[in-house]
């Protein structure tokens, strides 16, 4: 199975460190996982940052995402603040309700998406905030606005991880070619690259950026035998999304928590987005 992948952020005093141009990782010098926030107390002449990883990975709670929400809604109130300062008149003063009630709005927003993963399972409930889970989606719908909404509500939650079904997607089967395919996918999925049409305001409230998802924890398989081999080199997940029921039985049979969504072959939306934002 091909899978190309540094998503695991392992690191010993002689693990790998990240090359700029491709995000790939060589071998030789301690490694400092380019996502990972260390503790204020942490010494910055310590080059090893192995005791902030749970497991061979990065936990949750010292990367970006853990406080993207709390960050933005204080910069959308500052900015608000600023705005009410150069008002002329009271009625010119613009609200701050809709910054004040960000992580309200997006946890009731992440709820409602629980709600559609979990109700077909009586009793079930989320895992905690913070666990690992891999979500799998395919290759050609990666700017749908449902999808990025369902992403980003995801990883600023949990420790997300991507897999990109690239079944029938490669354009070569050189290096080079794959290399190629993945940064440009990487790119659309993390709006790094030039803007397509138009998009509608609820797109733009709710875009992936690598604050959310590192670049290197988006990962591409041709097979439903990478994937499953990546979910089990992947310790501690607590919850897999698939798309294939033979992904999910064998995962299964292996003691992995799986949520299986209905494949969609429109080609224009998200099979995840559509099933999770009806």
């Amino acid at each position: 199975a091909r899978t190309r992948s540094s998503s695991r952020s392992a690191t010993s005093s002689t693990a790998s460190t990240k090359d700029s141009e491709d995000g790939s990782f060589s071998f030789g010098q301690p490694r400092h996982p380019p996502h990972v926030v260390t503790p204020e107390n942490w010494a910055r002449t310590k080059s090893n940052v192995s005791g902030c990883l749970l497991q061979g990975v990065v936990p949750f709670r010292s990367t970006p995402a853990s406080g993207y929400e709390a960050r933005l809604q204080t910069k959308q109130v500052l900015s608000n603040a600023n705005n009410n300062n150069i008002a002329t008149n009271d009625d010119e003063k613009p609200s701050s309700s809709s910054a004040a009630d960000l992580i309200v709005v997006n946890r009731r927003e992440r709820a409602r998406i629980f709600a559609r993963m979990f109700s077909a399972q009586k009793g079930a409930r989320p895992p905690n905030r913070g666990a690992n889970i891999v979500v799998t989606i395919q290759h050609d719908n990666v700017s749908c606005s449902k999808l990025q909404k369902t992403l980003y509500l995801l990883g600023t939650y949990y420790n997300l991880f991507l897999l990109i079904d690239g079944s029938g997607g490669f354009a070569g089967n050189t290096d080079e070619e794959v290399r190629e395919f993945i940064k440009k996918y990487r790119c659309d999925l993390l709006n790094q690259g030039p803007k397509g049409g138009g998009s509608d305001d609820d797109s733009k409230e709710y875009e992936l950026n690598a604050d959310i998802l590192p670049p290197h924890r988006i990962a591409f398989s041709s097979t439903s035998k990478g994937r499953i081999a990546f979910v089990r080199q992947l310790h501690g997940a607590e919850l897999v999304v698939d798309c294939e029921e033979d992904v999910t039985k064998e995962l299964e049979r292996f003691g992995f928590r799986v949520l299986l969504y209905p494949e969609n072959n429109d080609g224009t939306t998200s099979a995840l987005g559509k099933f999770l934002i009806p």
